[in-house]
């Protein structure tokens, strides 16, 4: 097992990596959400659909082989879960394009990411819905919320139990 870092040195190439995923994720959002109409559509959507899945199995693969540490491992999960997961997926429904294309009611990128975080959390308010192929990605995300966060909680438990044990 890895020693776990102590000193913001230590935990330097961590914070990088956090920082990295944010500003990835939030130049997606701002540049897929933005597109015009005729830009937007299911050739974008569909691109940025598997672009998507491409992120999120090397980040999964990532994690599992190369963060040794519990506590950098937990600290990127919080990271990518709480912001960069709903952000691309909220990027990926931008791609598609607004006009009741692919969310029914949002009217442009914040609508979009309130849907996204509403989605990825199983709120589900009910004010949007989505349409066409965004609804088998709006699943994906509900699913995709479902099993970060309790893996999420799962690993933060896990965590305080190892260090805090008699």
């Amino acid at each position: 097992m890895a020693r776990e870092p102590r000193t913001l040195d230590e935990w330097k190439s961590t914070f990088l990596a956090a920082l990295g995923l944010v500003l990835a994720s939030f130049l997606a959002w701002f540049g897929l959400s933005r597109l015009n109409e005729t830009a937007a559509g299911d050739t974008i959507g569909t691109f940025a659909a598997v672009g998507l899945v491409i992120w999120m199995a090397s980040q999964s693969y990532y994690y599992m082989t190369q963060v040794k540490s519990p506590r950098r491992m937990l600290f990127l999960m919080g990271v990518s879960f709480i912001q960069v997961v709903p952000f691309l997926f909220a990027a990926v429904y931008g791609a598609f394009g607004y006009q009741d294309r692919c969310v029914i009611g949002a009217q442009g990128p914040a609508d979009i990411l309130y849907f996204s975080y509403v989605t990825f959390t199983t709120v589900g308010y009910g004010d949007m819905s989505p349409t066409g192929l965004c609804r088998g990605l709006a699943v994906a995300e509900a699913v995709t919320g479902y099993i970060l966060l309790g893996l999420f909680v799962a690993a933060a438990v896990a965590l305080y139990a190892r260090n805090h044990s008699d």
